[in-house]
């Protein structure tokens, strides 16, 4: 079915940081950098050198990109009255590493915070710099040095990411294949609207699903005397602060990728039958095409569809189970929760997001392919994805999506599941989450003692503001 959406409102792209449109493809080499600062006036002077650096969504470079977010934290550290500060969501105050989300986003055992890398300790600003090569990158990376060094920032942790051959992730397989799109940034204005989303469900100051103006922050307009800001569309006296924004969500998942392929080849016999196993937790083939529509061999004509639903083509799951990842992640048109296909659309769509993340570490194969990984000895190397994730309502999408899909152990009419791939497999808790349930007929078929196969090693939330937002931060934090 396809719908006509009359665009109302264009997007400022100008005050818009790109990655909110931008994947940088074309600048494959890039790093994560996560700092504190040691005197508040110091840090804005940091904050206002690279200014001039950041890259908005009306351009696109060809050497490098900057882009830059904050804690709550961050915000409070550059001296934000109490008044802006509180206006921001219950969830970015809070924090990932609170006790009380990490119970939500089941962040406990091994995925809790006190044993993560980074996340634990406070953090103040996150900058993420993407260059067209190694060099660039290092160019780069000695003026933020001598930047740093002479405004007392403090570089917590340089995490380096890249791309993976094939847009592949470390356990081979396709990714990123099912991707949003805005429906302000086409100029075609009949769209799926499966696929099609209004601005507000990813960028503050644009009308949302529910046609209100996504939730933001907001700035006393007394305490914006020179009108950097805008006025806010709802509440006149305010100045809307996270226009042309959105938060930011960071997780750094290490992926555990020769337990995995030992796992599928120990539990299925032969190394074909260990990757029609993994494909069944995933629900994609490794070249991407998906099982709905090829359940017994992958097609490679197939390996970008993304034009597929479950209810009327898979609702048992005998061709993709209801577990598999791509199922958790994006159900699609098919939810046992609700009574219709069209109910089922509307609550899956009210909980995407926009992934920006990357790879980090080598491959454990050149080419990521799951025959060669099975074949390859565990190097002792660190790999994993650095998620990455841009909402407008943490709640509502990513946190709703890891606490009722990825972890819940009823999703779907399941028993003891949790998604199968990112999931945390509880083994000795007084619930167990460590099964894969495979719909087979007559009987379906329960894998057990899955071990985590990613561990969380590090996140945070983050404020990831307009150009005239961070404008206003550094001038008036």
């Amino acid at each position: 079915m396809v719908t006509k959406y009359l665009i109302m409102n264009k997007l400022e792209k100008e005050d818009i940081q790109g990655l909110l449109v931008r994947g940088y493809g074309n600048l494959p080499t890039a790093r994560y950098l996560l700092y504190t600062g040691t005197d508040p006036g110091m840090t804005l002077a940091f904050i206002r050198e690279i200014l001039p650096k950041i890259t908005p969504a009306s351009e696109k470079p060809a050497s490098e990109a900057f882009q830059v977010a904050f804690t709550h934290p961050g915000l409070a550290f550059l001296q934000l009255p109490d008044a802006v500060l509180d206006s921001f969501s219950r969830e970015f105050k809070e924090g990932m590493n609170d006790i009380h989300r990490q119970l939500i986003l089941g962040d406990t055992g091994e995925h809790a915070s006190h044993h993560w890398n980074w996340g634990d300790e406070p953090l103040h600003f996150l900058l993420l710099v993407y260059a067209k090569d190694e060099q660039q990158l290092e160019k780069s990376m000695a003026w933020l040095d001598g930047l740093s060094q002479t405004h007392g920032v403090q570089l917590k942790q340089a995490l380096p990411t890249g791309l993976l051959y094939g847009q592949k992730e470390h356990f081979g397989f396709r990714d990123d294949i099912s991707r949003p799109i805005i429906r302000e940034l086409v100029g075609n204005t009949e769209l799926d609207p499966e696929t099609s989303f209004p601005a507000g469900e990813f960028i503050m100051g644009y009308k949302n699903l529910y046609d209100e103006f996504a939730p933001a922050p907001t700035v006393p307009q007394a305490l914006d005397p020179q009108n950097k800001l805008p006025p806010h569309p709802d509440y006149g006296e305010q100045r809307d602060l996270g226009k042309n924004g959105c938060y930011l969500v960071f997780r750094q998942m290490e992926q555990r990728v020769s337990d995995f392929w030992q796992y599928m080849k120990t539990t299925a016999g032969d190394a074909d039958a260990a990757i029609a196993l993994a494909s069944k937790m995933v629900g994609r083939w490794p070249d991407g095409s998906p099982l709905t529509r090829c359940p017994t061999q992958p097609d490679p004509s197939l390996s970008d569809a993304n034009d597929f639903g479950f209810w009327e083509e898979d609702k048992a799951g005998l061709k993709c189970p209801i577990g598999a990842h791509i199922r958790r992640t994006n159900p699609r048109d098919h939810l046992v929760t609700e009574r219709t296909q069209k109910d089922s659309r509307e609550m899956a769509a009210k909980h995407r997001m926009l992934r920006k993340g990357r790879p980090y570490g080598p491959p454990l194969s050149p080419e990521l392919d799951p025959h060669a990984i099975l074949q390859s000895p565990d190097d002792g190397s660190e790999r994993g994805l650095h998620f990455i994730c841009l909402v407008t309502d943490i709640r509502r999408q990513f946190e709703f999506v890891q606490n009722n899909w990825v972890n819940f152990h009823k999703f779907g009419g399941l028993e003891n599941d949790a998604d199968p791939i990112i999931g945390n497999h509880y083994q000795n808790e007084r619930r167990k989450t460590d099964s894969f349930s495979i719909p087979e007929y007559p009987v379906r078929k329960v894998l057990s003692g899955l071990p985590n196969f990613t561990v969380l090693k590090g996140g945070a939330y983050f404020f990831f503001p307009g150009i005239r937002a961070l404008h206003y931060l550094s001038a008036n934090g």
